[in-house]
């Protein structure tokens, strides 16, 4: 079949049929030309709003970035920022001063490799593993050599990291050693004052007794061999006074730890039992008791400092009791440590001692010399335990003695 007879095989109807569905092809293409057009319109000004919306944010955060380096560098606190890989994202100024380093040098740096000259880590974030934590103090070689105070804590960021504030105590540390100091020069000036008035009453009777007898000598008269005892019995007694005095300053001051050993407190107990006995017969009508402990307890003191620091809380309790009062020493384990209870039904602390009661020559005693109460607490401490105050079952006052057991941390 020719050319010819192929066109003419084709009718007008089939040509008109085919020339119109073409036609509504091409109109539904331009339909949906116009509506991908349409969008495409809109998808870029919803592009566009999106860019400037994320301009306007990025500006934003670019303000309060700012605002924080503004924030953080105007406090006086240094503060470290760290990820959750320790790498330190920022450092404010107070920091750099703190560290001895730019913060271009500090930040990017793992946090551990902060260290001293020791090798101890400067910032509490370098230890591990970082915990959160309250505000501790340390003195450190910073890294440009300085050495300083620092007290530092630590809190995580939410999302991940930490941060550490630090605060410089150097000026403070020497401050409180410098009031340390003057406390101790204050104490001392009242301890002289002190020493001072207790000496003076048995020194001016061993002066006034001595005085008696030059007269009895220069007057060429025999006394009687009564008159002249008693004249001497006096002054020994104040010079014993005086050496007694004397001798529990020089243990206050110096009361070092003796030689230590191993003791039982039940053994203890029974040496304090008749100690105690003997005291408490020279106060008539005192009743004295001894209970305890119950279980074995052993504890590494000095025999005989911790007996007199003892008996000297006896010996007050006793004096403090009224006639036909009580006095009760009880031993036992409390927390771990070896406690003894010391206590009366006397009138209890005076209001005017219990801040003071430890102090040398802190006494409402008309005769005390004050030197009992500091005297007992010195040779606790000494041994590593505390001396304290506390309630009394028998409505007077109660002292505590707590001694680490032997072979516990803090024995002596």
């Amino acid at each position: 079949m020719d050319a010819g007879s192929t066109m003419s095989a084709l009718s007008t109807p089939d040509l008109e049929s085919g020339f119109q569905a073409f036609t509504v092809a091409a109109r539904h293409l331009e339909e949906v030309y116009a509506r991908l057009e349409t969008s495409a319109r809109g998808l870029d000004r919803s592009v566009q709003d999106a860019n400037r919306h994320l301009v306007g944010q990025l500006a934003q955060l670019d303000r309060e970035n700012a605002a924080l380096d503004a924030t953080l560098g105007s406090i006086p606190c240094g503060v470290v920022a760290c990820g959750a890989d320790l790498g330190v994202l920022r450092a404010n100024r107070a920091a750099e001063r703190l560290l001895g380093r730019a913060a271009i040098e500090l930040v990017g740096r793992d946090v551990r490799t902060f260290r001293s000259a020791d090798g101890a880590p400067i910032l509490l974030l370098g230890r591990e593993p970082v915990v959160v934590q309250q505000e501790i103090e340390r003195t450190v070689t910073c890294l440009d050599g300085s050495a300083r105070t620092l007290a530092g804590s630590i809190e995580e960021i939410p999302g991940g990291g930490w941060v550490e504030i630090l605060s410089d105590r150097t000026e403070v540390r020497h401050l409180r050693s410098q009031v340390n100091r003057l406390d101790t020069l204050a104490g001392m000036g009242e301890m002289a004052a002190g020493i001072a008035h207790e000496i003076r009453n048995p020194l001016s009777a061993v002066q006034g007794f001595a005085g008696l007898l030059q007269q009895q000598i220069d007057a060429d008269v025999l006394p009687e061999r009564e008159l002249m005892r008693r004249y001497c019995d006096r002054i020994r007694r104040g010079s014993a006074e005086v050496e007694n005095i004397i001798a529990n300053l020089l243990l206050w001051a110096r009361p070092g730890s003796g030689q230590p050993e191993t003791l039982d407190v039940a053994a203890l107990m029974d040496e304090l039992r008749q100690d105690g006995m003997a005291l408490a017969a020279q106060f008539a009508g005192r009743h004295f008791a001894v209970r305890g402990p119950e279980s074995e307890l052993r504890v590494r003191a000095d025999r005989t400092r911790l007996k007199l620091a003892l008996v000297n809380l006896v010996r007050n309790a006793l004096e403090a009791a009224p006639q036909n009062g009580h006095v009760e020493v009880r031993a036992r384990l409390a927390a771990g440590r070896a406690l003894v209870t010391v206590e009366d039904d006397g009138p209890g602390i005076p209001e005017n001692l219990r801040t003071r009661m430890f102090q040398p020559f802190a006494t409402s005693k008309a005769h005390g010399t004050g030197l009992g109460l500091a005297l007992a607490r010195r040779f606790v401490e000494v041994h590593g335990g505390e001396l304290r105050p506390a309630a009394s079952a028998l409505g007077g006052a109660a002292f505590e003695v707590l001694l680490p057991l032997a072979g516990s941390k803090g024995a002596a």
